[in-house]
Formats: C-alpha cells, sequence, structure tokens
C-alpha cells in the first residue's frame, strides 16, 4: 500500500503546532525531586570545615579570640571586686582555662579543615597561622599550669586560716571573734551582729590571716560607728587593718599589736601586685587615723614573722587606739600617760611591790608622785638604752628616797624599827649571796652585776618601802627630837667607824658595806627613843 506523498518538503520549516491536550506522565519518565538537606549546626559546621575559609578564620577564630579575650578581661575585672575564696578562685579559673582550651581546639581544627577544603591560595598562609597559634597556646600551658598550683597552694593556705570562732561572749555583752582571720571571717562577723542586734562591741584576738577579709571587715565596721572594737590579747597583722576600722578602738594593758609587711598567699605577679595595692590603701588608711610617717614606715618595715609591737603611748599618739582598758576603766591618751609607769612596776612580779609603794606615794605626797611621772616623761622621747635605764631607776629611787623622807616625820616608830631591819637584812642578802664588795658597790649607788639576784635585791626593797608606807597617815604629826636623833646618830656612826675603819683600797666598797651594817646593827641596839630619833634621822637623808 503506497503512503500518499508529504506537502512538505524536508527544506521546509514547518509550524509548531499545539492540540490543547498534555502529554500523558509515564512512570519514571522524570526523576524524583531531592530531598532537602537539614540545616547543620554553626559550631558542628566549623568543625568539619563546611564554612567558608574566610568565615572560619575571620569570625570563628579572629572575632572569636577577641570575644574570648574581653570575657577574660571582664572576668579578671569582677573578680577583683567579687573577694572570692582562693578556692573558689581556682576554681573559676580552672574552669575558664579548660573552656578557652575547648573553643580554641573548636577555633584551630575547623579553620584547618575548612583550609584543606577550600582549594584557596590563602590556604597556606591560614594553615601557617594556625601552626604558629597551636604552638603558642602549648608554650602558654605550662605556665597556665604552674599558675594554677599556685592557686590550688594558696587555697590549702588560706583553708588553713579558717581555723576561727565567732559567738557572743558568756555575758551577751560582746562579739568574740578569736583565731586566724580566713574564709567568710568579715561576714560571719556581720552576720553575728545582724543575729545579735543588741550588741555593740567587738573584741577581736588573731594572729592575721587573709588580707581581704581583713579589709572587709576594716569597711564593715566603718560603716558601723555604734560598734566599739576591742582587744584584750593580740591583734597582728590583717587584724590591724581590721581594727583600725573602728570607730572607737579599745586596747587593754594586756593586749599587744602586730604590724609588718603584707605578704601575697600566691606567688605570682598579678597577685603581689593586688597584694602591694591593698597594703599602699592600708597606709593611705593610717594616714588618715592621723598615724605618722615614722610610725608608718616602722610598720611595715618587718617581714615574714616579725612585726613591730608599738607601745600603748605610740598607739595613742598615732590615734591607733582611741582609750586603753586598766582595771575595768577606759582611760583616755592623757589618763595613760599618768599611769603607764606605776603599770609598768606591776606587769612583773618582781617590781610588783615597788609599784605597791610608788601608788601609797601617790596617795600621800601626790607632789613626789607627779615629779616622778614628769621625770619619766621627759625620758619618753630619748633613745632607749642603758643610760636611759639607769635614768629611770635613778628617777624611781629619788622619788622614794624623797617618800622615805617624809614618812619619817608621820609613820609610827614600829615602822620605822622594821624598815631599818629589812635594809640591814638586803645589805647582809646582797653580801652573804653576791659579796661584800657588791653590797658597798650598792650602797654608794655604783654599778654592779647583780646576777640571778636581780629579781631577790628589788623585791626586797619593794617589801621594805610598801611596809614602811602601808599604815602610814601623812595628816599624823610625829614629834621628833631631830637633835637627839643627830646626836645619837653622829655616836653610832663614830662607833661604826672605829669597828670597821674605811681604808682606801680594793676592799673599799666591801668595808662600806660592813661599817653600814654594823651603824644600823648599833642603831637598832640603842634605847627605844634613842634608836627611833637616830633611825628618823638616819633615813631623812636622801640616800
Amino acid at each position: 500500500m503506497a503512503l500518499p506523498d508529504s506537502p512538505y518538503r524536508r527544506t521546509d520549516r514547518i509550524p509548531p503546532t499545539w492540540d490543547g491536550t498534555l502529554p500523558l506522565d509515564l512512570p519514571g519518565q522524570h526523576p524524583p525531586p531531592l530531598p532537602k538537606q537539614p540545616r547543620t549546626n554553626y559550631l558542628l559546621a566549623h568543625w568539619h570545615g563546611e564554612l567558608s575559609l574566610a568565615q572560619s578564620y575571620w569570625c570563628n577564630s579572629v572575632l572569636v579570640g577577641l570575644g574570648m579575650n574581653l570575657v577574660q578581661s571582664a572576668l579578671l575585672a569582677w573578680l577583683n571586686q567579687a573577694h572570692l575564696s582562693l578556692t573558689h578562685l581556682l576554681i573559676v579559673v580552672a574552669s575558664f582555662a579548660v573552656a578557652r582550651l575547648a573553643v580554641s581546639v573548636w577555633q584551630v581544627v575547623g579553620t584547618l579543615r575548612a583550609a584543606a577544603l577550600s582549594g584557596s591560595r590563602w590556604a597556606i598562609v591560614v594553615n601557617i597561622l594556625m601552626v604558629l597559634g597551636i604552638l603558642a597556646t602549648i608554650g602558654s600551658l605550662p605556665t597556665e599550669w604552674a599558675a594554677l598550683q599556685k592557686i590550688a597552694a594558696g587555697a590549702s593556705e588560706q583553708r588553713r586560716f579558717s581555723r576561727y570562732t565567732i559567738a557572743p561572749d558568756a555575758d551577751g555583752q560582746a562579739i568574740l571573734a578569736k583565731g586566724t582571720i580566713g574564709v567568710d571571717y568579715a561576714d560571719a562577723v556581720a552576720d553575728a551582729f545582724k543575729s545579735h542586734p543588741s550588741i555593740h562591741r567587738l573584741v577581736l584576738d588573731s594572729v592575721g590571716g587573709d588580707v581581704d577579709n581583713g579589709m572587709q571587715l576594716h569597711d564593715f565596721l566603718a560603716s558601723r560607728p555604734d560598734i566599739t572594737v576591742e582587744v584584750d590579747h593580740l591583734c597582728a597583722s590583717a587584724c590591724t587593718l581590721a581594727f583600725i576600722g573602728g570607730s572607737q578602738r579599745i586596747a587593754s594593758t594586756h593586749s599587744s599589736f602586730g604590724f609588718h609587711q603584707m605578704r601575697s598567699m600566691i606567688d605570682s605577679h598579678a597577685s603581689q601586685a593586688y597584694v602591694g595595692e591593698l597594703q599602699e590603701k592600708y597606709k593611705t588608711l593610717l594616714t588618715q587615723r592621723g598615724a605618722s610617717q615614722d610610725f608608718i614606715r616602722l610598720a611595715f618595715a618587718k617581714q615574714g614573722d616579725e612585726v613591730y609591737s608599738p607601745r600603748a603611748d605610740e598607739l595613742f599618739a598615732n590615734h591607733i587606739i582611741t582609750g586603753l582598758r586598766m582595771d575595768g576603766h577606759v582611760l583616755t591618751a592623757e589618763q595613760w600617760r599618768q599611769e603607764q609607769f606605776l603599770y609598768g612596776l606591776h606587769m612583773h612580779a618582781h617590781s610588783r611591790r615597788i609599784g605597791d609603794a610608788m601608788a601609797l606615794i601617790r596617795q600621800q605626797w601626790p607632789p613626789i608622785y607627779d615629779a616622778w611621772v614628769r621625770r619619766n616623761l621627759r625620758l619618753l622621747d630619748t633613745p632607749e638604752n642603758a643610760e636611759t635605764d639607769r635614768a629611770y631607776g635613778t628617777s624611781m629611787w629619788t622619788a622614794l628616797h624623797e617618800a622615805r623622807r617624809a614618812a619619817m616625820r608621820t609613820v609610827t616608830a614600829d615602822h620605822v624599827r622594821a624598815y631599818a631591819t629589812a635594809r640591814r637584812d638586803l645589805l647582809q642578802l646582797i653580801s652573804q649571796r653576791l659579796s661584800p664588795d657588791a653590797c658597798g658597790r650598792y650602797l654608794d649607788g655604783i654599778g654592779f652585776d647583780a646576777g640571778k639576784q636581780a629579781d631577790a635585791i628589788f623585791m626586797a626593797n619593794g617589801e621594805s618601802y610598801a611596809n614602811l608606807l602601808a599604815y602610814n597617815d601623812p595628816k599624823r604629826s610625829i614629834m621628833v627630837d631631830w637633835s637627839l636623833g643627830a646626836r645619837e646618830l653622829s655616836q653610832a656612826r663614830s662607833a661604826a667607824a672605829r669597828s670597821v675603819p674605811l681604808r682606801p683600797g680594793a676592799d673599799f666598797h666591801a668595808q662600806s658595806c660592813r661599817q653600814q651594817v654594823a651603824l644600823l646593827d648599833g642603831l637598832l641596839a640603842l634605847p627605844p627613843l634613842g634608836s627611833d630619833m637616830a633611825l628618823r634621822s638616819l633615813f631623812s637623808q636622801l640616800q
């Protein structure tokens, strides 16, 4: 069967036509649509190197690095204000160090992978920079590890400081803070006053400790002028910093203060610089209180376990204390100036009876006592040396001899006789326990080495003077026959000189001692009236 010829030649252009129908969709004729790619986490995308090299380097390495530096600076600023314990500081610093190391690993690994997949000519430069960053990080690890070890050592030392008790006293009149100043010490004191609002007295007893807590307690006390701060035993180092924060600052006569340089518990430049700032602030606070530059220099001249322990008058003069508690009374600076020398005698067992005698002199003859105090006050401004010590001794014996002379007009005969007997016994004690030469030197006011007998000699003197004045009445008037006394004394001296003559030579002082003992024996052996008058004449002489 023959097909009809097409009306179109092959070279003819046939226009397209459409009959308005759609072709059938045959199965498998078109590929299925591609599934949507899941959105990759940005952190993982960087880690896998899926980001562009520019984004990985400039955003995730450079900008994130700058951000970490800003976070570190903010963290350091916060730590300077937060006053964390070193244990908490260790936790914060260690956590940040781990976090920064993790971020650094994430930055470097992601950037290196992005460089490897990028095919960019800049990949070589980025790789070099990343290698340098890796080397810098590895190089800093020993330093950071050493810093963490130092903080850990400081935290361990600080925890040893946290051995304190803070509680009201038995009478509920004061908060007692005893022990080393450790972690949360200042907060514990503040909480104690918050729990006991009726108490307005803080008693410190501490060898010192954490400077930060000392400064915090100082600031708390400065904000509470209603709280009186007292020290009845010891306040040293950081305790003194806390103490000067009080408005009213009372020391007891038994207390002692210790000042020295502040020490950092962490051996690092940053920590030492921080402690240095605290020390400069402490100096400023002392200056504001009224301390002299000489006092401040001495206060921070000592290092380690050595401390500068100023006397009470120095504490008053530099406004470290505002009062001194003695026998239940709080003395002012001027009152202490009058009391300090008598108190010094009462402090020691060997001088206590001399102190009793001086207290009796103050009651019976105030002018003699006041003159003694004035002489001693002048000596306070002289350097402490052997010559000054002798001057103090001369001042005391002058007062005792003046009081003895005055007592010869008012004291009863039995007390005069008891004093003479005690005087003779003292000379014999020195002669027997030391030597007759030492006895003579004592009589003549010449220095001698009393050795272990010094306390016994001092105590015997104190007993004799205190017993002489104990029952004396300065208003009493004894009829003294001075002419009779002078005659009897002259005769007794002549007899003693004949029995024990004084000859120049090596035995001169020994002979002087024996002659004086002979004189006292002779006077005590006289008839009562003559003996009494002669002894009064003898002891009326200022010797």
